[in-house]
């Protein structure tokens, strides 16, 4: 549930060589499913123990740092 998924999957692809592109393509669906099913657990487990903005803030902050992060990787790429 990423709406910049397509966006930053044609960022990578656009950058990782022809040979690496089944690879990096693997390891970023990989890395984008694993804490989604962690995330599930974890988040249901809060909200049955009666915290429900827990998840919330943490979903938000996570989303800042993975956002400040992807942009100071790939912001000085040229097209």
């Amino acid at each position: 549930m990423n709406v910049a998924d397509p966006l930053s999957s044609a960022l990578i692809m656009g950058i990782i060589p022809d040979e690496e592109r089944g690879v990096a393509s693997g390891m970023n669906s990989a890395l984008w499913r694993m804490p989604n099913a962690l995330s599930s657990y974890l988040g249901s487990a809060l909200i049955k123990a009666g915290e429900l903005k827990t998840p919330f803030f943490v979903a938000g902050t996570l989303y800042i740092v993975s956002i400040t992060l992807f942009w100071r990787w790939f912001r000085i790429q040229k097209s």
